[in-house]
């Protein structure tokens, strides 16, 4: 099984009008032909994002409805307000607000906030994270059962460009020091990386992928100083 079962190819991105009436006619083009990941394409808004993206586990539901029902839940209600009476104290959070600090951050993503969520609020994807920069989506980073060198391959044909693959050595859970390849690509809008993933016992178990646009990470970076 190749890496483009597990990314889906989307050329063409409707904007909606106040965006696209903002926008350059030439930046517009390179973000509608912007290559995609799962539906997901680095840069656009966190309305858009959360327009595809579904809850992990509840039959398809989109994360910013469950969230709506979340927050409309009594039970969520009652833990909260008994949260609220507990102020200070350092307790477990009970099983009904499992999911608040998520979906918190689904609305700080939606309001236009430098936030990173867990990509359970993006099921498409499986594990990872996604980075919004001002409500905008400016990194990626998940795995994939392929191996490596099917993703590159697939990788290098989704991009049309050659990659720069090395060899890295690092430090597993166990802390015995491991070699993992990894390649690179740098576009004139994102970058992307992809590193070989091993079990402790040293065999393949699949691709860790991270997608990014390294100006606004840049100034995210910055607006920290």
């Amino acid at each position: 099984m190749t890496f483009e079962r597990f990314l889906t190819v989307c050329t063409a991105v409707v904007l909606t009008a106040a965006f696209a009436q903002g926008q350059p006619q030439n930046s517009e083009h390179a973000q509608n032909t912007a290559p995609t990941f799962k539906a997901h394409r680095i840069g656009e808004s966190a309305q858009e994002f959360f327009a595809v993206a579904k809850m992990e586990g509840n039959e398809g539901m989109l994360s910013t409805e469950y969230c709506r029902l979340y927050f409309e839940d009594p039970r969520v209600k009652k833990a909260l307000e008994k949260a609220k009476r507990r102020s200070g104290d350092s307790q477990t959070l009970p099983a009904a607000l499992a999911n608040l600090d998520g979906c918190n951050k689904v609305r700080e993503a939606l309001a236009g906030q430098n936030v990173e969520i867990e990509l359970r609020f993006a099921a498409e994807f499986g594990s990872g994270s996604a980075k919004f920069i001002s409500g905008r989506l400016a990194s990626l980073n998940f795995v994939v059962n392929p191996l490596f060198n099917d993703v590159v391959e697939d990788m290098t044909a989704k991009l049309n460009a050659n990659p720069q693959i090395g060899v890295e050595r690092i430090q597993n859970s166990v802390g015995a020091i491991i070699k993992r390849r990894y390649a690179t690509w740098v576009l004139a809008s994102i970058s992307v990386r992809v590193f070989e993933l091993h079990s402790l016992e040293g065999g393949d178990i699949g691709t860790e992928v991270s997608v990014f646009d390294p100006e606004m990470l840049k100034h995210r970076a910055n607006s920290l100083n």
